[in-house]
């Protein structure tokens, strides 16, 4: 039995968890004070639009005007809980986001637990709690604890894991729980897809995950499965007609970026972060190259220490295979991204490397050197990112903060003429989040190429290196 003295976590194990989650709260914790930036204030001027405007949720789920994005619960109906119930507080919304992803991550272990079970690994829990730790330390979250926007991708890990554990689960179970936990499969599908895109895949994975646990598949799953394609086609049927074509960064191209977003797709495994990417492609090939490098060895250490000693075998050359594919399926949409690459995009990908990792370590004493590297990794990764300023992500939300601060002890009158000399920077303050914290109508607020001469209002200028000047317009 599973309950059985055997089955339980040793000593040891519970040490690499308690390891792993104190450095999860170091690492993240500081992600907290982050303000809001770039796409925040856009989602929170729409928000108050619905809100003021009482209206229904009904129209949340399904829009009146085709959108870029049709995700009702990580963004439209999230974003009116953010402005409305939270009262657009920065401090409770990021506290919220850690909760999200703590819950990801110990989605990640009912999935390892599900995965050890049908597998027929030994000590399930171990397996479980260490899949839970691994990928709470995991840089693949960085942006989904420090962007408010980006809180769709911990809830659609969370209902993914919850989803595949059901479907596994459902194979050793019997009667009213085997009928309860198939009958979840298409729910948990439905509030993934209504997450995020790329839950699509979702059937694909449940059968990837089925060839490597050893799961039988019966009338039931077969049922199950074909429900599922059924709710994906219905989805993507209510997608058209919801959304609009999309902008030029999420367009697809099959070219050179399949080879970037293909070295990317490798970076985030490895806990590279974008910025040290961007600091490679620049011109910054020194620095960039020497900050992979000190995110990426600890996690190969890791890896090598798991597989030592024949801990490879733990694990057969089928699933080795198989564990390559699931990643690889898991970030097909992001391969033929003409422009935009980010982190999170790999949370899902990194979901069975973490489930495989705690297999390898379990029970081992090299486990504790090796989550220690893993954690290593990752606050190097984080903390780095954190330490950068402008062009860094989370450097130029730094500065955005501090601009719309002075900014708005100024008394600006509008209507307000934005000038920009940089546009990259001005994205983490934009049109909207001038309107937003100077409290102006957005239509007050105009992004200009130039001034205007004469007329009414405030003519607001940022120069390159992102100080602002202004002058009152005359009639």
């Amino acid at each position: 039995m599973d309950t059985g003295l055997a089955m339980r976590p040793a000593r040891s194990d519970l040490l690499v968890m308690a390891v792993l989650l104190v450095s999860a709260v170091v690492i993240w914790l500081p992600a907290l004070w982050t303000p809001f930036w770039g796409d925040d204030y856009v989602f929170l001027q729409a928000a108050r639009a619905a809100n003021l405007a009482g209206q229904p949720w009904a129209e949340t789920f399904w829009p009146l005007q085709p959108e870029l994005f049709w995700r009702p619960l990580s963004q439209t109906a999230w974003w009116r809980v953010v402005e409305g119930v939270l009262q657009g507080d920065v401090l409770v919304a990021h506290s919220i986001l850690l909760v999200l992803q703590l819950m990801a991550a110990l989605g990640v272990g009912v999935l390892g637990l599900a995965v050890a079970r049908v597998a027929g690994w030994p000590s399930p829990w171990a397996v479980a709690g260490l899949s839970a730790g691994f990928y709470g330390v995991l840089a693949v979250s960085l942006l989904t604890v420090h962007w408010v926007a980006a809180a769709n991708s911990p809830l659609l890990v969370l209902s993914s894991t919850l989803l595949l554990a059901s479907w596994l689960a459902a194979s050793r179970a019997v009667a009213g729980r085997r009928l309860l936990l198939l009958a979840l499969v298409p729910c948990l599908l439905t509030v993934a897809l209504l997450s995020k895109e790329s839950a699509i895949l979702m059937p694909v994975l449940m059968l990837l995950l089925s060839l490597f646990s050893g799961a039988r598949l019966r009338l039931g799953e077969w049922v199950v499965l074909a429900v599922s394609v059924a709710v994906a086609a219905v989805w993507l049927l209510l997608r058209s007609k919801a959304t609009l074509p999309p902008a030029p960064q999420y367009a697809y191209v099959f070219g050179g970026n399949l080879v970037k977003n293909g070295a990317s797709f490798g970076a985030w495994l490895l806990n590279v972060p974008r910025e040290a990417l961007r600091m490679i492609a620049t011109g910054e090939l020194l620095r960039g190259a020497g900050w992979a490098s000190l995110a990426a060895l600890p996690v190969l250490l890791s890896w090598a220490l798991a597989a030592s000693k024949g801990g490879w075998a733990r694990i057969n050359h089928r699933q080795w295979g198989l564990l390559a594919v699931f990643a690889v399926v898991t970030y097909a949409p992001y391969f033929p991204l003409v422009w935009n690459s980010y982190e999170y995009y790999a949370a899902i990908s990194a979901i069975l490397p973490a489930i495989v990792l705690a297999r390898l370590l379990q029970g081992r004493r090299v486990a504790l050197v090796a989550a220690g590297l893993m954690a290593l990794s990752c606050w190097v990764s984080v903390a780095g990112t954190r330490w950068l300023d402008h062009p860094g992500l989370i450097g130029r939300a730094r500065w955005a903060e501090t601009s719309l601060q002075q900014l708005a002890g100024q008394q600006l009158k509008a209507p307000l003429w934005v000038t920009v000399a940089d546009e990259q920077r001005f994205y983490a303050v934009g049109g909207h989040g001038l309107a937003w914290r100077l409290e102006l109508p957005l239509e007050q607020v105009h992004v200009v190429e130039a001034c205007p001469t004469r007329g009414s209002g405030t003519c607001l200028q940022m120069d390159a290196e992102g100080r602002w000047s202004h002058h009152r317009l005359s009639p």
